[in-house]
């Protein structure tokens, strides 16, 4: 027999022992006992699935005060206790499950490495729940394990640094190369998957606050064990629920052996070419404890480096203000060492953790410059009439320069608190002095223009500012909150520029800048519903305030000038949020009330002054969809208006350099723009597969146009006409990376291209040129023997520049080959490279050079290496190369070091 047995609106059948005989006789009911049946068994199904709903549960594990990493959590269902969903607490320890259930209860199963197994009973609605475990040691068979080279989940990779590095591999800068998904520009800037990172971590800390190439070239590879990539990454734990950024973040895990103690590093280098002697000194002391991090580095050479590890910031907008007057300076070539002088660098970082979530950042860091050099250039100026103005120039500078920045930062990072202020001092000194031999003609002109001039330049630069940045995150347990940012700052920046021999002129300016830029947001919990609706609101006060002289023999009106230019602006808009699971999009549409006031030393005839109160409205979107563990997709799309900057208010004429002259109209227009962005990435870690592709659209307009009028001399006056222009521009990147374990084979490929259409005045003529441009890049690495690698690299450019008279095209190809021998085990080890370049752009001459160089490496022991290294052993001391710009092209002789040698040994304490 059967009974029946409705509980809770929901329908169970418990089911006696069946025979045979029953069955039978059940196939006898008489109808009306069918159709009750039939109409309860509808009732089960339809009460079952009306009960239905999506529940989402999040918290944290911890074990005491400590937060429990990758411990998993489970949900199950309580009758069989079947796994219904499941997920791994991150790097705070948090964790959130989601699912669709009829159950009026659940239970929560928190599991992990040394912890004892909780288990808990739930009601199955959408609530918080932290965990509280308890340590549980476990006794484990001895085995042998062979690490992973790549492993995670879906926002986390992690890299096992022994299985990437090469033999002659020492800082884990040379790793972060080798691995996929991961490239460095040449300026140092680290990319994943096509996009800058926003945070360089040791230890899950950032001590160095932008200025991750001091760890890059300064942490041995050997002392590191893994390096992770956290994806998508928010730094602030209370803004974790929010749409995530599209950058990726990176995190160095050391190996025991470096965390809590010092090392120190000294290098010292000696060398010379036919014209002098070369140096290197580098000398580092490290400290990564639980509480302590510790960064202290001297640095000095005159070997020609063009990148600066020491000063350079990453991924943090400088707010220097721009320079309004230079030198024209030397050229320095895309290959060689062209950069003579000396250079010496040295920073002090540090951190102190309060608390688990308090630290506390103090850096400071200096460098001394001195730069000098020569190069010949011809600029090619390409006329509205088809006419070609030519300037030739023979210039040689030279410039010390001198930064410092000191950094105060406090950080309280919490999961419902985040509080952020940071102190910044910073200063910079240049001097520079240079000559210039010129000649300018106009073949294309009947009776042609020619004349030769010489010139001498002197510049001095000086500029210090203070900034203190403010970030409030303020959270509620059940999602609400808000985020206010608020950034001050004050600078003063005295320039000037003097120029001699057969032109006289000298340009003075004192600029000071006052600015306090401050924004307020609401947050909601997007884990808590699909939609959310919040605000934000700003409020934003700009002051700039200039005095120019210009001593000039041709400038009769308005040599010099004074100017004030205040805007404040009050923001205020809405932000709709809409989350289901891994889709997240906001949109957002800010109204911009602004208020505008310019005042311009009296000109006779001319309005110097304006004001006026203007209203702007500026959408926004952006979308994250976490399609798989493989495909990613980010999208965004904007539309801007702004109005035109002060720098192109001022009415007295400025010297930006000894060939050019700038005079604006103090005309307040709006420049806008529009433009829309994809990028769909994709990864595979079980076959080391990385790509992506990406396009993006840009288009700007204006009812005011800017351009240049170039007199018989090839000078140019800087001019500004009421004419509407527009622009447009296309781009497409596809980018891939497979590693094979054959050989340890890499291949990568990646294809750019650029379409893009613009308007541009010149000789007061309206002018509309097209640009195409396309960019092939392929690297190829693989093992010929054990301890014998190959490693090619090539990259194809190929620019073209349509305007009406005009053509120009421009081709190169560049390729570089290095050869890695092991010659002795763990002990001595070659490097032979050489690169080849091949620009068909180039009319006559040389179009191909080949440069060589070799590097010989001993490891005496653990703590002493020497390195032979022998730069451009073809000894080619001049390169030529073409481009081109907006209707201009460029040719550029650059002249080189010759062939040199350095002998440096590295010491390891």
């Amino acid at each position: 027999m059967s009974r029946f047995i409705l509980v809770h609106n929901s329908l169970f059948i418990a089911t006696a022992e069946f025979k045979l005989k029953p069955l039978v006789g059940f196939c006898t009911l008489d109808w009306a006992k069918r159709i009750i049946l039939f109409l309860l068994l509808c009732l089960s199904f339809f009460a079952a699935h009306a009960q239905k709903q999506t529940i989402s549960v999040s918290g944290q594990v911890r074990c005491g005060t400590e937060l429990m990493v990758g411990s998993l959590v489970a949900m199950l269902q309580p009758s069989d206790s079947s796994i219904v969903a499941y997920t791994t607490t991150d790097k705070q320890g948090r964790y959130t499950l989601q699912t669709t259930t009829h159950l009026s209860e659940v239970l929560l199963r928190v599991t992990g490495f040394n912890l004892k197994r909780k288990v808990v009973r739930i009601k199955a609605q959408t609530q918080t729940f932290d965990f509280n475990v308890e340590e549980e040691n476990k006794v484990l068979r001895e085995a042998l394990v062979k690490s992973k080279k790549l492993w995670g989940g879906r926002d986390t990779l992690n890299y096992l640094v022994s299985a990437y590095t090469r033999g002659q591999d020492r800082s884990i800068g040379d790793v972060l190369r080798q691995l996929p998904g991961i490239t460095i520009e040449d300026n140092g800037v680290i990319k994943y998957q096509g996009t800058p990172i926003n945070h360089f971590y040791i230890e899950n800390l950032d001590m160095l606050q932008g200025r991750y190439n001091l760890a890059t070239q300064g942490i041995k590879a050997e002392d590191v064990a893994t390096v992770q990539v956290l994806e998508n990454h928010e730094h602030i734990r209370a803004r974790q629920d929010q749409t995530p950024p599209e950058h990726a973040a990176i995190n160095l895990k050391l190996k025991d052996r470096a965390k809590g103690v010092w090392s120190k590093t000294a290098v010292l280098g000696v060398g010379g070419y036919a014209d002098g002697f070369l140096w290197e000194t580098t000398l580092q002391a490290m400290f990564f404890g639980k509480r302590k991090q510790h960064m202290i580095r001297y640095g000095g050479d005159n070997l020609g480096r063009t990148h600066e590890i020491g000063t350079n910031h990453y991924g943090i907008s400088s707010r220097e203000n721009l320079r309004m007057v230079a030198l024209v300076e030397h050229a320095s070539p895309p290959v060689g060492n062209s950069l003579f002088g000396y250079r010496h660098n040295v920073n002090f970082n540090n951190l102190v953790k309060l608390s688990d979530s308090t630290t506390i950042n103090y850096n400071f860091n200096y460098s001394h410059n001195f730069v000098h050099g020569q190069s010949f250039s011809q600029t090619t100026y390409l006329l509205p009439d088809g006419t070609q103005q030519l300037l030739l120039e023979n210039i040689a500078d030279s410039t010390h320069t001198n930064t410092a920045n000191l950094q105060l930062v406090y950080e309280k990072n919490q999961q419902y608190r985040y509080l952020k202020n940071t102190l910044s001092l910073w200063g910079r000194w240049d001097d520079g002095r240079g000559s210039i031999r010129s000649e300018h003609n106009q073949p294309s002109l009947a009776d042609g223009t020619n004349g030769e001039s010489s010139i001498s330049q002197d510049l001095h630069y000086r500029s210090l500012g203070l900034i203190n940045n403010t970030r409030w995150v303020y959270r509620t347990a059940k999602g609400g909150g808000f985020e206010w940012v608020s950034t001050n700052s004050l600078s003063s920046t005295p320039q000037s520029l003097a120029i001699g021999d057969d032109r006289t002129a000298r340009q003075d300016i004192e600029l000071t800048a006052l600015s306090t830029i401050n924004s307020f947001r609401l947050l909601r919990d997007l884990r808590s519903r699909k939609w959310a609706i919040s605000a934000s609101a700003s409020l934003n006060t700009t002051y700039t305030a200039l005095t120019s002289t210009l001593n000039h023999p041709d400038m009769p009106i308005a040599p010099h000038g004074d100017m004030s230019h205040l805007r404040a602006s009050v923001d205020f808009g809405p932000i709709g949020q809409y989350t289901n699971g891994t889709f997240q999009t906001t949109l957002s549409a800010p109204v911009a009330l602004t208020y505008t006031n310019l005042n311009n030393a009296a000109i006779s005839g001319e309005n110097t002054d304006a004001h006026r109160l203007r209203l702007y409205v500026q959408p926004s979107f952006s979308l994250l969809w976490k399609a798989t563990d493989h495909f990613t997709l980010n999208a965004s799309a904007h539309y801007s208006a702004s109005e035109t900057p002060w720098m192109k208010l001022l009415t007295a004429n400025v010297m930006q350099n000894y060939r050019s002259l700038s005079r604006y109209r103090a005309k307040l227009s709006d420049n806008y723009g529009a433009g829309a962005q994809f990028k769909v990435a994709f990864k595979d870690l079980f076959t080391s597969l990385f790509a992506h592709i990406e396009g993006g659209w840009q288009r700007a307009w204006s009812d005011i146009a800017y351009g240049t009028t170039l007199d018989a001399q090839a000078n140019t006056i800087v001019e500004a006409a009421y004419m509407p222009n527009h622009s447009n521009r296309y781009t497409l990147t596809a980018y891939g990376r497979k590693d094979f374990d054959w050989q340890t084979l890499q291949i990568e490929l990646s294809a750019t291209g650029s379409w893009g259409k613009s308007e541009m005045l010149r000789q007061s003529v309206l002018t509309t040129y097209c640009t195409t441009g396309y960019a092939l890049r392929g690297t190829l690495a693989f093992d010929l023997v054990s301890g014998c690698r190959i490693d090619y690299r090539t990259t194809w450019l190929r620019q073209r520049s349509v305007a009406p008279h005009h053509t120009i095209t421009y081709n190169e190809l560049n390729q570089r080959a290095q050869l890695s021998l092991r010659l002795l085990p763990s002990r001595l080890f070659l490097k032979l490279h050489a690169s080849h370049t091949h620009n068909s752009s180039l009319s006559s001459g040389k179009k191909d050079y080949l440069f060589i160089g070799s590097g010989l490496q001993f490891k005496l022991s653990k703590k002493i290496e020497f390195n032979l290294n022998g730069d451009n052993l073809t000894n080619i001391h001049t390169y030529s190369s073409r481009s081109i710009g907006d209707m201009e092209s460029y040719y550029t002789e650059y002249y080189l070091r010759p062939r040199s040698v350095t002998l440096t040994v590295h010491i390891y304490l």
